[in-house]
Formats: structure tokens, sequence, C-alpha cells
């Protein structure tokens, strides 16, 4: 059974699963402009969590009521930077839309990456059986030779209704700090998962089925 930490997103969410769900795409070469030379983070003691195939905090931040703002504001500088949707220009930062109310899937890509194309397909199912208005799906691409163009082509290529930014190499290497250097290998298909109580969930690597995605939206507040 897939075991899961619970915390605050305001605690460091720290220790990535060292195993890698590489498939068909396979994992980018050494040396991939996408996956910076930065140390692990130091693991982190697991605990029993409702929602499978996930990784999260060990403390319950405080719940919100519903139809109120979230009790905890992600505060991470992943989440409080400056991206840009490739789609339509305009900035946004995850921590606004967890404010919205939105369970906010962030999964970290690159256009190349078979596996990514996979799961999104998977999350595009996923996300019609759920409340599009309480769901968000932000893909951050991370490998740094790919461009906000080549980026904006993707999603209408293969039907993905999502919002895509470049991370960029500050967004990068936070998210790698909190999770580990794994979360930047897209072949393993990293997804985090921030609740509307701004709880912060690190997914196991490995492709995720529609019935858990659902399951994990559902669990974060959806």
């Amino acid at each position: 059974m897939p075991t899961t930490l619970r915390r605050p997103l305001a605690i460091l969410a720290a220790g990535a699963v060292l195993v890698a769900g590489c498939a068909t795409g396979g994992s980018p070469p050494t040396g991939s402009p996408g996956v910076p030379a930065t140390s692990p983070s130091p693991a982190v003691s697991p605990s029993e969590s409702p929602a499978s195939g996930s990784r999260a905090a060990a403390t319950d931040p405080p719940a919100s009521a519903a139809g109120t703002p979230p009790a905890v504001v992600p505060d991470r500088p992943w989440a409080t930077a400056n991206l840009i949707d490739v789609a339509t220009g305009e900035p946004f930062r995850i921590a606004d839309l967890v404010a919205e109310g939105k369970v906010v899937f962030v999964e970290t890509m690159a256009i190349w990456c078979t596996n990514c194309r996979a799961q999104q397909a998977d999350a595009m199912v996923a996300l019609g059986r759920l409340d599009r208005s309480r769901v968000a799906w932000v893909a951050l691409d991370v490998d740094r030779s790919e461009t906000a163009e080549a980026l904006a082509a993707y999603g209408p290529r293969w039907g993905f209704e999502f919002t895509y930014a470049i991370a960029g190499p500050d967004v990068s290497r936070a998210l790698a700090d909190d999770f580990g250097d794994l979360v930047l290998s897209p072949p393993s298909t990293p997804i985090v998962v921030v609740g509307t109580d701004g709880t912060v969930t690190l997914t196991d690597y490995g492709p995720k089925s529609v019935d858990q995605i659902v399951e994990l939206a559902a669990a974060h507040g959806a």
C-alpha cells in the first residue's frame, strides 16, 4: 500500500521517493537541461493517508469552512512565483489558484516526454469526472531547452485543456529543494497536489490512473 505524509504547506515538503516510473519515453540523457545537479532533500518518515498513491506532510492543517478561502495559503517559492500561461500570455500563481478554492495538480513535464503525454491523457478523462471549477491542472515544462511557443502548441496538438507554463530555473530549483531532484525527471511523471486547505502531497512516482487522480482530487477538497 502506498504511504503518505501530511503537513501544512508552510512546513518544508521534503524527500522524494527514489523510484522512477520511466516507461516508453525513457529518462532524459545525463546532464539534461531539465535536471539541475542539486542534492536530494532529506527523507521524511511516512504516515498513513486516505489518498492512495501519495506522500504528504505529517501534520494536518486547520480545515477551512466550505466556500471560504483556505486556512493555509501556500507560501513556497514555486507556489508564489509569477508564471505565464503560454496559451494566453497571462500571469498566474499557484498560490492564487489555491486561494480561489481549487485543488491544484502541479505536473512537471517536457514536450518530448511520452510518459507525460499518456499521464495527461488520463488526466483529461479524470477531469471530465470532476467539477472543473474546483480543480486546476498546471503543467510546468522543466526542460530549459524548450520554448513557450513550442509549449503553447503542445496542448492543442493533443487536445489537452490544461494550464501550461515554462518553469524556469528558479521554479525548478525551488521544486527540487522541496521534493528532491527526481521531481525534475519528466518520465517519472511527477505530480504534486495542493489541496484547498493548503496541504501539499507529492504523489508516488509513476503513472497515476484515472481513478487515482479522481481520488486525489476528492481527498484534497474537490
